[in-house]
């Protein structure tokens, strides 16, 4: 799915009940196992409408929630305007592709949910979230397991099929972080194109970024 396609999405993206479980289940996994604080800083990539990043604010000092969809930015600003978020700042940024992004600033936690099979350099986004995290700052990435090519009604901007888990935890530990851990964060039950009905699960991966 392009940018332009999840600007249409966006005014109902949160109307999906699917959408909205994956979204407390995978919040509710970051919080059970990264230690937030008030004094830590975060960046999501690729926020959407910002499901997560409510759930997350306010157990942090502030966040930078980045997509590369201005219509999806546009619904969460909405809801930070209308619930008074104040530790959310939106930005329009294409993590994979822009040379210099966020430059000068560091964050104690970088997350993303379903995000990373829509980019095709994992390495070159795992490398740039390393330069943008404080010492010992924290990687949370949610994504699907490994799939079938079922999963996704329209392949447009589909990259991966999802993440083999350890295949993906041995590229974050090439990448510089270490303490990784993996669990599954949810399971998404639901019929897919060839009109079956399948689990698909969802993990999350932690790691750490060492010393300089």
């Amino acid at each position: 799915m392009t940018s332009e396609l999840f600007d249409k999405a966006a005014g109902d993206w949160d109307k999906n009940s699917l959408r909205l479980q994956l979204a407390r289940s995978v919040a509710a996994a970051i919080k059970n196992t990264v230690p937030l604080n008030n004094d830590m800083s975060a960046l999501e990539i690729g926020c959407g409408t910002g499901l997560i990043t409510t759930e997350l604010a306010p157990h942090l000092k502030s966040i930078v929630a980045t997509d590369t969809s201005g219509g999806m930015l546009w619904v969460l600003q909405e809801k930070i305007n209308g619930q008074s978020l104040a530790n959310i700042e939106t930005m329009q940024l294409d993590l994979a592709a822009d040379d210099n992004p966020l430059a000068g600033r560091s964050f104690n936690l970088i997350y993303s949910s379903m995000t990373l099979h829509h980019i095709k350099n994992t390495a070159a986004v795992l490398q740039k979230c390393r330069q943008l995290l404080a010492p010992e700052g924290f990687l949370a990435i949610a994504d699907l397991e490994k799939e079938d090519g079922t999963f996704h009604g329209d392949m447009g901007g589909v990259e991966h099929l999802g993440f083999a888990p350890g295949q993906l935890a041995e590229l974050v530990s090439k990448s510089g972080f270490s303490q990784l851990n993996i669990a599954t964060a949810h399971v998404i039950t639901k019929e897919n194109a060839q009109r079956q009905v399948r689990d698909y699960p969802v993990f999350l991966l932690t790691a750490r970024r060492g010393e300089p």
